[in-house]
Parts: structure tokens; C-alpha cells; sequence
């Protein structure tokens, strides 16, 4: 198994970190994954070829759009829920994804973040830390819950029809 040359944090630092990154691609598949099974009630260029290649936050920007564009109802509230829990997710890896490793004074190696504002530093810095981890993982969970909440549900073949 190939290693980084870099020297790196416990791994149980790095478990963290993977959790995070892990739960960010589980929300872009919610929508991702449920396109397809959707696809009569969303709009025609909601597709997986064109949101797969982007970002957390493009996916977001598409998925408002398309959440703006249709009736109310129970598929505009889905979309809701899964735009700001892209937003929400996006932000949350930026700040991991563009930290800077460094020496936490009570907690070894962490990854230290530049704040930013309108894509610009504001002068503050913070540390991507057990703290923040757990802040991090239960905004993602409460996102996660409130699409949960909203999504439509799964269609048995030969219901419906």
C-alpha cells in the first residue's frame, strides 16, 4: 500500500476527516441518485450526466434553479431542502478541503483554516477540530434529516399503476 511522504495527524484525525468527505458525496447522491426515479416530475435538464462532473455547490445552484422553476409541492420542497443541504456541505468541505495543516496547541497535527467571506479572507483563522467535527457532522446531520423529512417516497412496481 502506497503512503503519503507527508507527515500526518493520529488516524483517527484522518477517520474524521474521511467522515466528513464521505457524508458530503452521500447528500450529492441523494439528489444524484434520485434524478432518474424523478425524472417525469423534474425539470428536462436536471440530469446526471450534466450535475455528476460538478461541484458541491454547482450541483446546489442547478438544484435551486430547478427548485425555483417548479409548483409547489412536494418536489419543490424536496429540492429545497436538497439545495441548502448542498450549500451547507459545500461550505463544510471548502473548509476542510482548504485548510492548512499545522501545530494545534492542545491537540498535535490539525488542519487550520483561512476565514473567508465573499471569497475573500476576513483575518480570522480557525481550527478544523474535534469541536468543529462535531459542529460539522451535526449541521450535516440536521441537513440530512430535513431531506429526509421531504423526500418523496419509493414507488413499488405495480403501485400507481
Amino acid at each position: 500500500m502506497e503512503r503519503s511522504l507527508v507527515a500526518l495527524p493520529e488516524s483517527q484525525y484522518l477517520a474524521r476527516i474521511g467522515e466528513v468527505a464521505y457524508t458530503v458525496s452521500s447528500i450529492e447522491w441523494l439528489i444524484l441518485g434520485d434524478l432518474h426515479r424523478l425524472a417525469t416530475q423534474l425539470p428536462d435538464d436536471l440530469l446526471l450526466d450534466k450535475l455528476e462532473p460538478m461541484m458541491t455547490s454547482g450541483i446546489a445552484g442547478e438544484v435551486k434553479d430547478a427548485a425555483k422553476a417548479a409548483s409547489e409541492g412536494p418536489i419543490r420542497d424536496y429540492l429545497t431542502e436538497v439545495y441548502r443541504a448542498l450549500y451547507v456541505a459545500a461550505e463544510i468541505r471548502s473548509d476542510v478541503l482548504h485548510a492548512r495543516p499545522a501545530t494545534h496547541p492542545y491537540e498535535g497535527q490539525r488542519l487550520n483554516r483561512a476565514e473567508t467571506r465573499n471569497n475573500r479572507t476576513t483575518g480570522r483563522r480557525f481550527w478544523v477540530d474535534d469541536k468543529w467535527f462535531d459542529s460539522a457532522i451535526s449541521r450535516l446531520n440536521e441537513k440530512l434529516s430535513a431531506v429526509s423529512r421531504v423526500r418523496p417516497p419509493f414507488v413499488q412496481l405495480g403501485e400507481g399503476e
